[in-house]
């Protein structure tokens, strides 16, 4: 996704994954995702919230973290 102004999100084969270590929370993906999967961490909706650790876990390992 190119508007991350520190290239913190990583492609994977089906799916996209944001370090939060890299993160600054800028919030710009938020609006650019096209399936509206990307949320303020105090914001995801609680059936979403079981891939909060996943997305962590991915985005250090797709990132060399």
């Amino acid at each position: 996704m190119t508007v991350c102004p520190v290239d913190c999100i990583y492609e994977a084969e089906d799916q996209v994954f944001i370090n939060p270590d890299e993160c600054i929370d800028c919030g710009l993906c938020e609006p650019e995702c096209p399936v509206n999967a990307i949320f303020v961490d105090t914001d995801v909706p609680e059936n979403w919230k079981s891939f909060i650790e996943l997305n962590a876990v991915e985005g250090r390992r797709l990132g060399g973290g």
